[in-house]
């Protein structure tokens, strides 16, 4: 849609989610941080021969550092501004599935959950002309302590992205759903745009550090503003229709799953146009019958398990009482949508779910399909962990994390809702539409 090829900086950027639907509107990479090497592996295995500094560290990002690589895209690549920065700072701190962890561990005292700073270090020393923040909805009530007010970690941090000179910021509480993915999947996306690119010599009304209010904000008695973006053209209206899970999955059922570890070839043609889509590569050949499908392997469940899904399939999603635990519910994933649409999140923990016919976890490629990811995708690393390795454990100062890729991809944003973000973004820099 861009007339031209817009430049994107993505932090903590993951197995790329965030970059591929940013790609997909007109946005080019130049540069992504990923701690995780299997995550960063996975980013980069989909991008081979393309010009993109990758960093480990987001601390390695020093404000010399960026001094050099705005001058070397300056003097190399003809880039004067970079167009946008973008991110989604770890959020096991604030997240529902961090809810189910035990750690006896304050907010406040978790690293991660301070990461937001260095991306408002980024964008101070790179001044994008847009920079773009996303996270879970948990952050806008979490606080720091026990003892703490509920939201005063997303008042901070909202703050301090108001407080950078020049930009004007707005944010909105949105749900995949109403941008056509197939899950619920709330987020905070908080969106600045540069004053002397969007305004000239206007500026928005809500200016923290101008009205010298940030400290009354701070300290909770200045209630935060009303979610806006939306309303004022900061983001996208919301669009699209998700598919149900038959609409998104059913050429991947293989009848004859049960005999085999895992499906290699695509047992159907193409059924829907979303899976159309999900299958055309970025060649534009779209991928039929007996072509190579990837990712297709099956957990090997045992006897008692699959007669436990199959009971589930047949009973609405009720779990025989004989095997039912504390620790989590598993859901069959719904064949269809209730009137409001959608109603589950992709995360972390495929075990959580069960397929909606067959007796089985959702594989790594129907996973995928789930956050929009298209079929040739590839991912890195391990296929599953355990949870304890998956969490890490804060509590005894263990912060390393196994990140397999079903975690690669349950902690990735919908590639659709980045690619409609992103569209949108590249109609602000084209002006085609004009914030408010």
């Amino acid at each position: 849609m861009s007339r031209k090829r817009f430049t994107c900086i993505d932090l903590f950027a993951g197995c790329g989610g965030l970059s591929l639907g940013l790609e997909q509107a007109g946005f080019t990479p130049i540069l992504f941080s990923e701690l995780n090497l299997n995550a960063a592996e996975t980013y980069m295995a989909n991008r081979k021969g393309e010009e993109i500094i990758p960093v480990g560290d987001v601390y390695s990002l020093t404000d010399a550092n960026l001094a050099i690589l705005r001058a070397y895209w300056k003097q190399h690549r003809g880039i004067d501004d970079v167009d946008l920065v973008c991110g989604g700072p770890p959020c096991q701190g604030f997240s529902g599935i961090g809810h189910r962890r035990t750690f006896r561990l304050e907010k406040k005292d978790i690293p991660s959950n301070q990461l937001f700073q260095e991306m408002i270090r980024v964008i101070k020393a790179v001044r994008p002309k847009i920079f773009l923040f996303e996270n879970v909805k948990g952050l806008l009530v979490s606080k720091w302590s026990a003892e703490g007010r509920n939201g005063e970690i997303f008042k901070q941090v909202h703050s301090e992205f108001s407080r950078i000179p020049g930009y004007s910021v707005r944010y909105e509480l949105v749900h995949a759903k109403d941008y056509g993915v197939p899950q619920n999947r709330p987020r905070v996306l908080m969106v600045g745009l540069r004053q002397d690119v969007f305004w000239k010599s206007e500026q928005m009304s809500f200016d923290l550090a101008r009205e010298g209010k940030a400290g009354e904000y701070d300290s909770g008695r200045l209630e935060l503003p009303k979610p806006s973006a939306i309303a004022h053209g900061f983001l996208p209206n919301p669009s699209g229709i998700p598919p149900t899970m038959c609409e998104l999955l059913s050429d991947l059922e293989d009848p004859d799953y049960l005999s085999k570890t895992e499906t290699d070839s695509y047992p159907s043609a193409p059924q829907t146009e979303f899976q159309k889509m999900l299958r055309t590569l970025p060649s534009g050949k779209t991928l039929g019958k007996g072509d190579v499908l990837t990712e297709q392997e099956y957990s090997n469940h045992r006897p008692e398990i699959r007669k436990k899904f199959e009971y589930m399939i047949e009973n609405n999603g009720e779990i025989p009482e004989a095997m039912r635990t504390k620790k989590f519910a598993q859901r069959v994933l719904p064949k269809t949508w209730p009137d409001d649409g959608p109603n589950i999140t992709a995360c972390s923990l495929p075990e959580d779910y069960v397929h909606y016919c067959q007796p089985r976890g959702p594989t790594v490629r129907e996973w995928a399909r789930i956050q929009t990811f298209p079929d040739w995708y590839i991912f890195t690393g391990s296929r599953t962990t355990g949870g304890r390795r998956r969490a890490g454990d804060p509590s005894l100062g263990i912060w390393t994390r196994d990140v397999p890729r079903y975690t690669q991809i349950g902690n990735a944003v919908p590639v659709l809702l980045a690619q409609k973000v992103g569209e949108h973004l590249v109609k602000l820099l084209n002006r085609e539409v004009k914030p408010s």
